[in-house]
Parts: structure tokens; sequence; C-alpha cells
């Protein structure tokens, strides 16, 4: 990662953290409240209400390797989460929608969600660290 802070070639928009594959987390300032985007060499993947949500979801793409929405629906599960291990499919759910609705989902305290979600966090810290080790 680098700067958080970087300028975007939109005044209404600026970097927050860039990672060495080319995405980053792009803070857009809106007359109502801030977004925060998750951005591929592509293009916009995902927006949300919160740093940290967008930061968590960088997380999970980092994680499985990338994931594709498309067609999912609102309450749909990408392919790729759906395959990974119980704490990814906690968090994507955790994400997408709340801590909460994973909590019921997988019939689990909202604790155990929220445990899932700073191992998933862990698990990127970790990948990125071996990527930038091996630089």
């Amino acid at each position: 990662m680098f700067g958080e802070g970087v300028p975007v070639t939109d005044d209404s928009e600026t970097v927050i953290e860039a990672y060495d594959d080319g995405r980053r987390i792009v803070r857009e300032a809106r007359d109502r409240p801030d977004a925060y985007h998750f951005d591929g060499p592509d293009g916009r993947i995902a927006s949300f209400d919160l740093p940290e949500a967008a930061r968590l979801y960088a997380d999970l793409y980092a994680i499985t390797g990338g994931f594709d929405e498309s067609q999912t629906g609102r309450r749909g599960v990408p392919p790729r989460i759906a395959s990974a291990d119980k704490a990814v499919r906690m968090t994507y759910l955790a994400v997408r929608l709340s801590v909460a609705y994973a909590a019921a989902a997988f019939e689990v305290d909202e604790s155990v969600v929220s445990d899932a979600v700073n191992a998933v966090h862990a698990r990127a810290d970790d990948l990125r660290s071996g990527e930038a080790e091996n630089d």
C-alpha cells in the first residue's frame, strides 16, 4: 500500500489506500455523506458508505483472488465466496448486508461474525505482507 490522501484526477475523489495489484479505495466527497469505492484497474468494483466496509471488501477480494457479483441478486453470493471457508462467507454477508444478518444466516452470535471479520482482516494483511516481501 502507499500514501493516504493521494489526489485522483477528479477534485471530489481521493485515494485513501492503494494496493500493489492496482486496486484502491477511493473517498468521494459529496454533499450527502461521503462514499467509499473499491476500484480496480478496469474501474469501480463496489461502493460503500463507510471506509471500513470498503477495506473489508478489499480484504475479501485479496483473499479470494477476486470475485464477480454480477447476476447474484441482492442476497446472492458469488460462486468464489460460496465455495470459500466459513469466515469468508460470514464476512461477505456482514459487509454486504450486516453483521446481524450474517449471524442469523449462520445461526451464531454476532461476536462469532466479528471474530470472522477480524480473521479475514488478518489473513489479508498477511497475504499483502507476503507479497511485499516477495517483491
